[in-house]
């Protein structure tokens, strides 16, 4: 018995031992099941992660595609490379502006001129029920200088200004066109009228341009204008009347503001001036140079006063350096005291809300300190021909000025000056007439390249003709990079009205823009307006090498080199 027990002893926690394996296995088995379970779920949601992945990926590159093949992407307008546009039976006004007003990143060619062609259909006088002839706005595309709009008008024209930003609260730019004796007209950039002044505020008088144009004075959140006017009666002691009117509607401003005027002026050249408080000043040319706070403009059209939130608004903010300046009867600050001022230029300066003032008379150009008046430097001439040029002559920042003199008959001198001291960078004598056309410049990366008109003497031998008979203008292209170089871009024999060189797209191409025909008041003739790429001016161009350095390139790499420049703003 007792070693059946014993055996039994031995045998039973052998069974013990099976027992609990065998409820571990079926433990671990139970698990198992559990985990496959598990592992399957978690397979099948991976598999639709990766289907609802692959399901977006592909929608994605559909989408991608379809951007990219089916629709079309906009299509960029390719300017031709040159371009003109021909008006029979005309005459012109001298001068165009160029803006993009068709939004194709293009500026185009906005002008004016008069035809006794009555047949136009686009804007004629007869569809403007105006008497025939009247004058024409038109804006033509800058790639292929097709016809965008035209505007028939009342009167003459003398200035139209584009680009003004938000004008009578639309959304796009526009343009203000102001005419003899009294237009002034706000249009879209599509040629729509957005407001006319009212003839009834300026009985008896005669709107002189440009406007200025201002900060929003009225508080309608639209820029406002600022507008000069002289009486049609003729007096010993006239007046100068200025008016304030709202950007937004055309509508005045409070009161017309009068200037004593004692003498005759010829070129208002008027500017904003901003101090570097912050103070804005309008400048103006009457005889002398003169000033007057907007804030004393505004006072005296509105009579009201002035609270502190007021006062300390850009617009209306005082500058106590300026106001030491100011005669307290007249309220106007003698800016510069010469009596044969021509020309008034504001000068930028980086950093700096005055920068400087460029005033040109009759004998001399002077650079004035913009915050104290002070003279920076004078260059004396012999008879001023135009207003100076600006551009980066020298390897710096700080703008130099190319200046034409009209030394003696037939012959001129071009002459660049070096913005920090007035000395002479380059100069060449030239032949031309009095009705030469304007010089312009254009930048390029880091300097800028100047053009202007004339006839090299060694063209003729030397010499200059008592007559010029041909009346020949030569368009030439100066840089710094080559001084002892000038390109010949382009010589024609018939009247220039206007010129310049601009960018027309933005770091693209710049181009020549010319108006050709007879001015206003001459006979009709054709009237073109051309426009050539500046690189197919230049590849057409011959090369002038002047006397006083040696160039040691060939004609053909300066050509190239010249081709190769790129432009800026």
């Amino acid at each position: 018995m007792t070693e059946n027990k014993d055996s039994e002893g031995e045998i039973l926690p052998l069974k013990n031992d099976e027992t609990r394996s065998q409820d571990t296995n079926e433990v671990s088995n139970r698990h198992k099941e559990t985990k496959i379970k598990k592992f399957t779920k978690f397979g099948q949601l991976s598999r639709w992660r990766t289907a609802a992945f692959f399901i977006v990926l592909f929608l994605c590159l559909i989408v991608v595609f379809a951007f990219s093949f089916i629709i079309p992407c906009p299509v960029r307008p390719v300017s031709q490379r040159a371009w003109n546009r021909t008006f029979e039976n005309a005459v012109s006004y001298p001068f165009f502006t160029l803006w993009d007003m068709n939004r194709d990143k293009v500026s185009d060619v906005i002008f004016a001129w008069k035809s006794s062609n009555n047949t136009i259909i686009n804007g004629s006088c007869a569809a403007e029920g105006l008497p025939f002839p009247c004058a024409y706005v038109t804006a033509l595309s800058g790639t292929n200088g097709s016809l965008l709009w035209q505007r028939a008008l009342a009167e003459d024209v003398q200035h139209v200004q584009c680009g003004i930003e938000n004008l009578s609260d639309a959304k796009s730019s526009g343009c203000l066109i102001i005419g003899t004796p009294y237009l002034l007209s706000a249009i879209s950039s599509s040629g729509d009228t957005l407001w006319m002044l009212n003839a009834s505020f300026v009985v008896n008088l005669s709107v002189i341009g440009p406007a200025l144009i201002l900060p929003d004075l009225d508080g309608d959140g639209v820029g406002d204008f600022l507008i000069f006017f002289i009486p049609n009666q003729v007096s010993s002691v006239s007046k100068l009347i200025l008016r304030l009117l709202s950007g937004k509607s055309g509508d005045p401003i409070g009161q017309e503001v009068y200037h004593n005027v004692t003498e005759n002026f010829g070129s208002l050249s008027p500017l904003v001036h901003i101090t570097n408080t912050g103070a804005y000043y309008i400048l103006f040319i009457e005889g002398t140079v003169q000033g007057v706070a907007l804030k004393d403009i505004y006072l005296q059209a509105t009579g009201m006063s002035l609270t502190a939130d007021k006062l300390n608004t850009d617009v209306l903010r005082s500058d106590s350096e300026w106001e030491k300046k100011t005669d307290p009867t007249s309220k106007m600050i003698q800016v510069h005291n010469s009596r044969t001022a021509k020309y008034l230029q504001a000068v930028h300066v980086q950093g700096k809300n005055a920068g400087r003032l460029l005033i040109s008379t009759e004998d001399r150009v002077e650079l004035l300190d913009g915050q104290n008046l002070q003279t920076q430097w004078l260059h004396n001439i012999s008879q001023m021909q135009g207003a100076p040029v600006s551009g980066y002559f020298n390897a710096d920042d700080v703008f130099d000025f190319l200046i034409e003199d009209f030394i003696e008959k037939n012959r001129k001198k071009v002459t660049i000056v070096d913005g920090k001291n007035g000395k002479i960078l380059w100069e060449e004598d030239l032949i031309c007439s009095k009705n030469c056309p304007k010089p312009s410049s254009i930048n390029t990366v880091s300097q800028t390249a100047f053009l202007f008109w004339g006839e090299l003497p060694i063209q003729v031998n030397g010499s200059v003709p008592e007559d010029l008979t041909e009346n020949r203008h030569y368009l030439y292209m100066v840089h710094p990079s080559h001084p002892y170089i000038i390109l010949e871009l382009k010589n024609t024999t018939e009247n220039v009205l206007s010129f310049t060189t601009a960018l027309f797209e933005r770091s693209r191409h710049a181009c020549n823009v010319l108006l050709l025909g007879q001015p206003v008041g001459s006979r009709q003739g054709p009237l073109t307006v051309i426009k050539q790429k500046l690189k197919e001016a230049i590849s057409l161009s011959t090369v002038r090498r002047l006397n006083k350095g040696h160039d040691v390139f060939s004609d053909a790499e300066i050509k190239e080199y010249f081709y190769r420049i790129r432009y800026s703003n």
